[in-house]
């Protein structure tokens, strides 16, 4: 009876470090590769906007540190910019915004929860997107890239602030 208890707890072991060792997945469809920490989604941002937002005054800021300072929830902030949309707990976002004479910019660098396809992810952000989130501003471009489990998100006004979303998908994509 002790050896039948010791084959099936080595078993069990050899199947647990089986799962173990192909439970690992693999990266398609943008699956987060790294977990930065906020302020380095903060650094990672603002090494992308660097030089990309001309006289425009901007500010780059976790969401969690931003609602912090607003006494607010992160997902209702979110939930402005993506009409309604759900934030899943785990996801930590970083963005850079700016408002100047009615044009509007706003920037999100997003690394989605753990076990969150960031391309899923970001198509939603797509199909939810609210490029006129504040009353007296619009955005005209909404762009988006994915690159290493990470989503940069772009709404922006073309106007004469001579931000060009392309830029800085580019900057990101280096």
């Amino acid at each position: 009876m002790k050896m039948k208890k010791i084959v099936l707890l080595i078993l069990a072991l050899s199947l647990a470090l089986a799962l173990a060792a192909c439970g690992g997945g693999d990266n398609d469809g943008g699956s987060a590769v790294s977990n930065l920490t906020d302020e380095q989604l903060v650094e990672k941002l603002s090494g992308i906007m660097d030089g990309k937002t001309g006289e425009m005054m901007t500010e780059t800021i976790s969401l969690s540190q931003l609602a912090e300072n607003a006494g607010g929830a992160p997902s209702d902030f979110f939930g402005t910019w993506f009409n309604g949309m759900a934030l899943p707990e785990g996801t930590k976002v970083a963005l850079n915004q700016g408002m100047m004479m009615g044009q509007a910019h706003i920037v999100f660098l997003v690394q989605p929860a753990e076990g969150t396809k960031a391309d899923d992810f970001a198509k939603e952000m797509e199909s939810n997107a609210n490029p006129a989130w504040n009353v007296c501003t619009q955005a005209d471009t909404v762009k988006y890239a994915v690159k290493d489990g990470l989503i940069l998100f772009v709404m922006t006004s073309k106007a004469e602030l001579n931000i060009s979303a392309d830029d800085i998908i580019a900057a990101f994509n280096a």
